[in-house]
């Protein structure tokens, strides 16, 4: 077979061991209006997972879904149809049917994040909570105490890690926390400005923000510029991801890390092992991203 550049074929390697030699990844698509930018995270997860996979039998076939009830409808469909052997998803809800359902089916899966019980379950995840403190605390810390979440939808597990490491940060600091000047929508560069433009018109504005993403980053500077206002002399902004992105704001600002690459990798390998019969008990990595510190951060000067 060597001598011949024999290469397996999987159609046939399916038909002999039943499987289907497929690895499924559940892709969201935004449907946000006007072609807003939301990031390029997903690039670089399926980056990790494609790389994982390089070397097994297993080939990555993606599917598009539009919401979680598409990507509900469609892992379903994925399971019934015999159309993978495993599955990948993110947009982890608080209570995620798609996990309910792939554990009565005793289905290989791994997810994107995690609920508030994770148990039973291959998970990779950010430690969304720590951040959010983290973040906030480096506020307080620099005297800001009116300050802003930019969040998404609550109804995502994530979005409430966020909102307990938000609160938390300033019940640490013997604070109220700022829950009127938390904003949930969409992770859009569009969404980031509205929220900005609304909150800082408001009689108590924040000092600070806390986003969620670059994409709310960037809309948020927008959406400053357009109140008259500065992330260089008057509002402290704190993004989040660094995808090579926020070093080019103007101005730089502070950020945290998230290794999405590395995230995929993990992703990939833990669904090979889970597909070969490991439990998932064994399949779990939390990962804590890291300071990219470049402004101060501090309250500016009355």
């Amino acid at each position: 077979a060597k001598q011949v550049a024999y290469a397996a074929n999987p159609r046939a390697a399916s038909l002999r061991t039943g499987k289907t030699m497929q690895a499924a990844v559940l892709m969201p698509v935004s449907v946000a209006a006007g072609n807003e930018w939301n990031g390029v995270e997903f690039t670089e997860i399926l980056s990790g997972i494609a790389r994982a996979l390089e070397g097994s039998p297993y080939q990555l076939s993606v599917h598009i879904v539009r919401d979680a009830e598409d990507g509900h409808a469609t892992a379903n469909r994925i399971v019934t149809q015999g159309l993978a052997d495993g599955m990948i998803f993110s947009g982890i809800l608080e209570r995620d049917p798609r996990i309910a359902f792939l554990l009565a089916q005793d289905f290989p899966f791994v997810t994107l994040g995690r609920t508030a019980d994770p148990k039973g379950y291959a998970h990779v995840d950010i430690d969304s909570g720590w951040v959010a403190a983290e973040a906030t605390r480096r506020l307080i810390d620099g005297g800001h105490r009116r300050i802003a979440l930019i969040n998404p939808d609550r109804r995502y597990a994530y979005a409430q890690e966020r909102i307990g490491g938000f609160r938390g940060a300033f019940a640490a600091a013997g604070l109220p926390a700022c829950d009127d000047l938390i904003a949930e929508g969409d992770l859009t560069a569009r969404f980031g400005r509205e929220s900005a433009m609304a909150l800082c018109s408001r009689g108590a504005p924040p000092t600070g923000f806390v986003c969620v993403n670059e994409p709310t980053t960037l809309g948020v500077l927008a959406g400053l510029r357009d109140c008259g206002l500065s992330a260089e002399t008057d509002v402290s902004v704190i993004g989040y991801d660094d995808l090579n992105v926020s070093g080019y704001f103007s101005p730089p600002l502070t950020t945290h890390f998230q290794p999405v690459e590395e995230m995929g990798h993990a992703l990939g390998a833990f669904l090979i092992r889970r597909m070969a019969g490991e439990p998932p008990e064994t399949l779990v990595r939390v990962f804590r991203p890291k300071l990219i510190a470049r402004r101060p951060d501090r309250l500016a000067a009355a």
